[in-house]
């Protein structure tokens, strides 16, 4: 170790010993004070007791005050240790907080559930007979599907333990919260000391150890009847993705075949129960399947997956590849990558169709993109979305599982409805948006069965299951043997973009031939006008007179009923913004303009033309300068004609450069090609892309008319600036022209901001 760094620790253990010695000094007095209290307490006791037998009293009062004395020896000790309680609570952070309380059981946060311990006590005593029913499914079912792929495979041993699952938190909503239902809510967790051995070919490959889960279930009894058996059936399904946990051994351990062993297992719970995949049961004939099995969506949760700061460091260069997972129940949406990057910006949307917001969580996770191994766990997190609704809609979270590191997401949650007039309020916020695959509308379809399908062989039935495709999005449904007249009796829903162009369609094919039998299109624009939005079971025609198959349809249009109260809100913002530029004084601006030859400016009406940013808000204020346009600017040097505008619902800095005017012309046989560089800086630094427009050969006064765009949240765009270079495309010599620094600390942007800008010199 260097002698600079020996006596750099000296010097910062010098104090801390100090005041150790210091807190030691103090501390003295009051463990002296501490035990001659305590040997006053012994000597009162033992004269008290020699003092009732001198004078013959009752030795009741020996006891009498024997207890008087531990319990007030108890009740300072019940305050020494409340004070030691809340000494190491006020030592915590708000998250350390935050996570405490999630360890908290939900029985005791919140006063509406249960804890049912009888439930749990019943559960351990029928475990064994339960134990034993879901070995006999292991070796029974599991292991004939998984022996379809490999014939030689055999489970050698399966205990699941002594060790039951616990239910926990039960919750049952009240009447009023539920439409003709019963619908229970309750944590399972299981820590079973569970030991699977597996072989292929007689050979033991591996094991399952430690196998632990934890996941809230829901279970709706629906619809309730007049008679017996009084419930018409059950839905049992995982509100959010299961939290799961195990040791795989031998060769099952090894990383890349870990890593698909534990992505199957989990692909395969997801498919089966996580919701929109449900279980159900029907107890009475009279209620229709669709009851059960249709699909009752709530809303859409719109995500916007913005930027992160600070992510841990996983290759060698010092940077990290992140790129997020988001999850809400079995729905998956993954952000592309940004490479080399620790404070990324993705500007990823995304939409999930949301059952439940107040019970529903949204789960993410942050990876590190590895082209030969496995990805880096950067982090997780998880979003209440109740919290949501309340108006938590922009949220910086802190990585959970991780160092440091924090994420940026914006939500908002949009209603459902069945007014058709809504489509256009709609339509025109996702062209505000200007984003792909943003939606206006879903679609709900429930699929209950078909009939007289072709053979695609003689006397041989299909095995036929249907492929739904609504824009890029696809879904398949349970595959049906040995029939022409499946009963599929199956619900599914689609995000659609433009209800009056997108379509359905149905493609129904065999399996084991891979042939389509028949296909199915349907114009969503339909049900536009059919009452309410929907039609119930109707068959339609599958190509011929004999093929039919039966549907239902719902359309409902996306509400953003916050959407319409935005003005308030910018009205505030605009508010801060004005206070905030009046508070500096003319001091500050002038220093600032000495430090940096900073431009004059002009500010003028824009033309009305397409690629005009001012038509997505209000127009621009109008003021004009005493300067001509035609002048060359205060350095002689040309003039710049720009509009910055910041789109809060896109997070969006948006820069357009319109023209140049009177670029000075030196030698009239060397005209410049002129074209302009754009760099976002930040004390120095490059904060995002650097842009460039066209280059228009041989002119003096180009007129580009291009736009770019930055993302950028609405408090970090303050602290940017822009950097406009006017560059000619010539050789021999500078190709320098002038350049325009502009700090967006001091300019408006809740309206478009376009102006003239005089070109400077390149500083030395």
């Amino acid at each position: 170790m260097a002698e600079s760094d020996l006596n750099c620790s000296s010097d910062t253990e010098a104090p801390e010993l100090s005041e150790s010695t210091e807190s030691n000094r103090k501390k003295e007095p009051i463990m002296r004070r501490y035990f001659l209290i305590k040997i006053l307490y012994k000597a009162a006791l033992i004269f008290l007791g020699y003092a009732i037998s001198y004078m013959q009293w009752s030795v009741v009062l020996l006891f009498v005050a024997a207890a008087s004395l531990i319990w007030l020896e108890n009740r300072d000790k019940t305050n020494v240790n409340k004070i030691k309680v809340k000494a190491a609570a006020s030592s915590y952070t708000k998250q350390d907080l935050i996570k405490k309380i999630d360890e908290i059981p939900s029985w005791v946060k919140f006063p509406d559930r249960e804890r049912a311990e009888w439930l749990n006590q019943v559960i351990a005593q029928f475990w064994p007979t339960l134990n034993n029913y879901i070995v006999k499914i292991f070796r029974g079912s599991i292991q004939n599907k998984i022996r379809k792929k490999y014939e030689s495979f055999r489970f050698e041993s399966i205990d699941f333990g002594c060790n039951p699952p616990k239910i926990d938190g039960i919750k049952v909503y009240n009447s009023s919260s539920t439409k003709d239902s019963i619908i229970i809510d309750f944590e399972v967790f299981y820590d079973g000391n569970c030991d699977i051995n597996f072989s292929v070919s007689g050979a033991e490959i591996g094991g399952l150890r430690d196998f632990q889960l934890s996941v809230e279930v829901r279970v709706v009894l629906k619809p309730l009847l007049l008679k017996l058996p009084l419930i018409g059936g059950v839905q049992v399904y995982f509100l959010n993705t299961p939290d799961l946990s195990f040791t795989l051994d031998g060769l099952s351990s090894i990383p890349g075949l870990s890593s698909v062993i534990r992505s199957k297992i989990e692909e395969k719970i997801t498919k089966l129960i996580v919701f929109p995949n449900k279980i159900t049961k029907r107890f009475s004939k009279s209620v229709a399947p669709s009851e059960l099995r249709a699909l009752e969506p709530a809303g859409v949760l719109r995500v916007h997956v913005f930027e992160a700061k600070d992510l841990m460091a996983k290759d060698i260069t010092g940077k990290s590849d992140p790129y997020v997972i988001l999850t809400v129940g079995a729905e998956e949406h993954r952000t592309n990558t940004v490479n080399q990057n620790l404070n990324p910006k993705w500007d990823y949307w995304c939409e999930f169709i949301i059952l439940d917001p107040m019970s529903q969580h949204l789960c993410f996770k942050l990876f590190d993109r590895d082209n030969v191994n496995e990805d880096d766990f950067l982090g997780s997190g998880e979003v209440d979305i109740g919290g949501v609704l309340k108006g938590n809609t922009d949220q910086w979270i802190q990585l959970e599982n991780a160092k440091h590191g924090l994420l940026h997401l914006r939500f908002t949650w949009l209603s459902l409805s069945a007014e058709i007039n809504l489509l256009n309020a709609i339509s025109e916020e996702t062209k505000l948006l200007k984003v792909d695959n943003i939606s206006t509308g879903i679609l709900i379809v429930y699929v209950d069965m078909a009939t007289n399908l072709p053979q695609t062989k003689h006397l041989v039935k299909p095995h036929p299951f249907i492929v739904l495709t609504v824009n890029d999005q696809k879904q398949k449904s349970k595959i049906k043997k040995h029939t022409v007249n499946p009963t599929w009796e199956q619900g599914f829903w689609f995000l659609v973009q433009n209800p009056h162009h997108d379509s359905l369609h149905l493609a129904i094919t065999d399996k084991p031939t891979g042939n389509v039998l028949t296909q199915f299109s349907y114009k969503i624009s339909d049900l536009i006008n059919h009452p309410n939005m929907e039609i119930s079971k109707t068959a339609f025609s599958l190509g011929n007179e004999e093929s039919k198959i039966v549907l239902s349809l719902q359309l409902r249009i996306l509400s953003n009923e916050k959407y319409e109260g935005e003005d308030d809100d910018s009205e505030t913002d605009s508010e801060e913004l004005f206070s905030r530029q009046s508070s500096l004084d003319g001091n500050s601006v002038r220093s600032r303009n000495s430090a940096r030859s900073s431009p004059k400016r002009e500010l003028i009406e824009p033309p009305m033309t397409s690629t005009s940013v001012a038509t997505d808000h209000a127009s621009p204020p109008i003021e004009r300068s005493p300067s001509l346009n035609s002048s060359a600017g205060e350095h002689r040097l040309g003039r710049l004609e720009v509009t910055i505008n910041y789109n809060e619902p896109r997070q969006r800095l948006v820069v357009t450069v319109h023209q140049i005017s009177n670029l000075p012309l030196k030698d009239p046989s060397d005209i410049p090609d002129p074209y302009v560089r754009i760099k976002v800086m930040s004390h120095g630094i490059t904060t995002g892309p650097t842009h460039r427009t066209k280059v228009l050969m041989d002119c003096c006064n180009p007129v580009y008319e291009e736009t770019f765009e930055y993302p950028f949240s609405k408090p970090d765009v303050y602290e940017q600036s822009l950097l406009f270079t006017v560059k000619t495309k010539k050789f021999f010599h500078n190709n320098t022209m002038g350049q325009v620094d502009i700090n967006l600390k001091y300019i408006d942007l809740s309206e478009p901001y376009r102006t003239w800008f005089d070109l400077c010199h390149k500083p030395n």
